[in-house]
């Protein structure tokens, strides 16, 4: 699949339906042990039996809070969603050991699978700044991943690299990276990723210098519109 990249994808489609959702039924807070022991937390957001899951990854030092402003849409649009708080952050316990994090992502697909909800039409990773990292890097790991969504990735976050994974892990599925044009630490590093993806990768740059999920305060409409109708031409694609 040839890589394009896309100045608008299907948000016009979306936008009469941007804010206009409702507030999602209070989500389920999962508590559950790690490979090694370590209590991992997340909200688990439930929809139908057969529809697509998502697993939302927050930034350094923040929490699954960060999200909140995405969910009702994303929970209104019928996707099961996992909101993470990763090891060393929010309520999981552990250090923010970013090997670990990374390993901690198997554990909670398999959480997914064996769940009521368990994304069985298919699954994509959602994350900021590094939490992007450990999405392209999880997803290219777990074959149950359709795709991931990068919001202000980084080519080496404490030693975090995903291009390796974007390049050759995820050759076969698709990925989405953002970032603002004045980020440039995360500008610089999707354009090198676009050009460098072997798989059906888009990309899109906005004005100013939002970063990771810092992009929905700052262009709310447009990101979620984004995000929304890249979804929906994931999963319809495997229809």
């Amino acid at each position: 699949m040839r890589n394009k990249l896309i100045l608008a994808l299907l948000i016009g489609l979306y936008f009469a339906a941007v804010s206009l959702a409702q507030p999602p039924p209070p989500p389920e807070t999962i508590t559950r042990p790690a490979a090694d022991d370590t209590a991992l937390v997340a909200d688990f957001y439930p929809a139908s039996e057969d529809a697509p899951a998502l697993i939302l990854l927050h930034m350094l030092n923040s929490r699954r809070g960060a999200w909140n402003p995405l969910i009702p849409d994303l929970h209104e649009a019928g996707y099961a969603i996992l909101n993470i708080d990763m090891r060393g952050h929010g309520d999981s316990d552990g250090e923010q050991d970013w090997d670990a994090i990374i390993a901690d992502m198997a554990g909670w697909v398999d959480w997914l699978a064996q769940s009521e909800h368990s994304g069985v039409a298919g699954l994509a990773f959602i994350g900021g700044s590094i939490g992007a990292n450990v999405a392209l890097i999880s997803c290219a790991e777990n074959d149950a991943c359709r795709g991931a969504i990068a919001l202000s990735p980084g080519l080496d976050y404490r030693g975090v690299k995903p291009e390796p994974a974007l390049v050759d892990g995820l050759a076969e599925r698709l990925a989405l990276l953002v970032a603002a044009q004045a980020d440039s630490s995360s500008s610089t590093a999707i354009r090198q990723m676009f050009l460098n993806a072997k798989g059906d990768v888009s990309a899109r740059i906005y004005p100013g210098r939002a970063h990771g999920t810092r992009l929905l305060d700052s262009r709310y409409d447009s990101v979620s519109g984004l995000i929304l109708g890249w979804l929906a031409e994931l999963f319809a694609a495997d229809e």
